[in-house]
């Protein structure tokens, strides 16, 4: 997914500056780096959306902005991707932390994980559940800039050969 393809669905730098509702943020969020479609800001962005979006908590579009400035990543990606995880998806998503908490962890005693144990035990299966976020968003993270990766490389290589029958 090459520069092309993003900037269809992205705004000009200069369409962010006229914003008046980005203004609250000061000079922090007219960052060039930030707003930039180069491969490995939208990477950066990629990895801190994916790795975001697996941790059970509230506020996750905070975080990854937070995080997108202070790691000069691209901003949107980082944003957008951290809807992965939404009110459909987060039960399998937590269900699949736990169950990743518990073998890291070697529990024997697991609880049963449905919504009325999750509420009621909460500080039992707490540890599991974010110790089996963050390896699972370190994975997850990791495959997908991977993936990214290859995929933009393939392409760019791909459109330069284009160019050369040409």
């Amino acid at each position: 997914m090459p520069r092309k393809k993003l900037k269809k669905f992205l705004p000009t730098h200069d369409k962010i500056k006229k914003q008046k509702v980005l203004r609250i943020f000061g000079k922090v969020i007219h960052k060039r780096e930030i707003w930039s479609l180069s491969r490995k800001k939208v990477l950066a962005g990629v990895f801190i959306g994916v790795f975001v979006s697996c941790l059970p908590m509230p506020f996750q579009t905070v975080l990854a902005v937070f995080l997108a400035i202070i790691f000069n990543a691209n901003l949107p990606i980082s944003f957008s991707l951290v809807f992965i995880s939404n009110p459909v998806t987060m039960p399998v998503i937590f269900y699949f932390e736990y169950v990743i908490g518990n073998f890291l962890l070697g529990s024997q005693n697991a609880i049963e994980f449905n919504f009325n144990s999750m509420y009621d035990n909460f500080d039992k299966i707490a540890v599991s559940m974010y110790l089996g976020s963050i390896a699972l968003g370190i994975v997850l993270a990791i495959l997908s800039v991977f993936l990214l990766n290859i995929l933009w490389i393939n392409s760019v290589k791909k459109s330069r050969k284009n160019k050369k029958k040409f």
